[in-house]
């Protein structure tokens, strides 16, 4: 292989890794301040291709965080 290639391949495989580890919700952590225990909302990846959309991410850790909420946990600092 050329360094030509070789320079064109390195690059494709960068713009891959970034295109996928661009698609994704945080995660959020979670506490319960009566129980102690923790719990983590996400993070949910996004795959257009696969039908999983950006806003499909955002509803399901929104669910997340309203069905932890409703049993006492509360968002925390990272």
């Amino acid at each position: 292989m050329t360094k030509r290639w070789t320079f064109i391949v390195a690059t494709m495989l960068c713009c891959v890794l970034a295109l996928a580890t661009s698609g994704c919700t945080s995660g959020i952590k979670l506490r319960n301040p009566q129980t102690g225990q923790t719990a983590t909302c996400g993070p949910y990846h996004v795959a257009p291709n696969m039908g999983f959309t950006p806003q499909m991410a955002m509803e399901r850790e929104r669910q997340c965080l309203e069905d932890f909420g409703r049993q006492g946990f509360i968002r925390v600092p990272d």
